[in-house]
């Protein structure tokens, strides 16, 4: 006899030849056993730049890439007194990034009953555009707004600050290709649109531009102002800085996010008996 399977209502529950015994919501259960869907947008556009979208549960995230540019960022000012917030002092600084891979992440259900962005998105740097979600590793983002917590146990790697970003309007959109392509847009705005301060620093810790700062990784990214200088010389100079690595690939990332999010762990393999059934709900519990 192999380990046995029990449902009961809303209730799974496995025995083991030993008897030991272990039980798991039958939703839950069900989400596990369902296979991946195939790769089907249906009437979604997707927006310019997105390399792929993965889907687990009832999360969806898009990974963009934005290719390497210069851009004019209202960056705080040295002299500002205040941290963030009113009274902040800023000034324009113009500065080159290096490939930007973006996870801008998506629930499915609830009010919108369809996709709706969630405030839990990531961004990171890279050296070379994505050819494979599983080749080369992604860098931090040295950008103000993109925050590193103190421990990244139970936290995003590099967090995209949406504090001022209006939900409301994106949730009453109904179509949801419109939705979707709208609640695109509006977080490559925050990321990319809004104001650079030291909000980061004083609520989770710290940013990825002071984190990169601090290590000294490459003497023309020293500072905002020498980053600026070296920019106005070389605008593709920002391929060749050694940023900080996270260790991970665009597939590992993608992995990290649906775990920690959701606490869905991998997609697991065709399930054919009740002792993988079993399986399923002892590694649950």
């Amino acid at each position: 006899m192999g380990d046995a399977v029990v449902i009961d209502g809303t209730n799974a529950e496995a025995v083991s030849r030993e008897g030991s015994r272990a039980a798991m919501d039958l939703p839950a259960l069900m989400e596990k056993l369902i296979p991946p869907p195939a790769i089907d947008t249906q009437d979604l556009v997707l927006p310019d730049g997105v390399k792929a979208v993965r889907s687990r549960g009832k999360m969806t995230i898009f990974v963009h890439e934005t290719p390497p540019t210069t851009w004019n960022f209202k960056w705080i000012a040295a002299d500002s007194r205040s941290q963030f917030g009113p009274g902040t002092k800023y000034r324009t600084v113009r500065i080159a990034l290096p490939y930007l891979i973006t996870f801008c992440t998506f629930d499915r259900g609830g009010r919108s009953q369809g996709m709706s962005l969630s405030s839990l998105n990531e961004c990171f740097f890279s050296r070379a555009p994505l050819h494979r979600l599983d080749e080369g590793e992604l860098c931090f983002p040295a950008l103000l707004n993109c925050s590193k917590f103190p421990s990244d146990r139970g936290h995003p790697l590099a967090w995209i600050c949406t504090e001022h970003l209006n939900f409301e309007p994106l949730l009453e959109i109904e179509d949801t290709n419109q939705r979707v392509r709208a609640s695109f847009r509006a977080l490559m705005e925050t990321l990319l649109g809004s104001a650079f301060n030291l909000s980061s620093e004083a609520h989770e810790g710290s940013s990825w531009f002071t984190e990169t700062v601090k290590k000294k990784v490459d003497p023309r990214i020293e500072s905002i102002e020498r980053w600026q200088s070296e920019t106005e010389k070389d605008p593709m100079f920002v391929l060749d800085v050694p940023w900080l690595g996270t260790g991970k690939t665009a597939a590992e990332m993608l992995e990290r996010m649906f775990t920690l999010r959701r606490g869905v762990g991998p997609v697991k393999p065709e399930v054919s008996t009740s002792d993988d059934i079993a399986r399923i709900i002892f590694n649950h519990a």
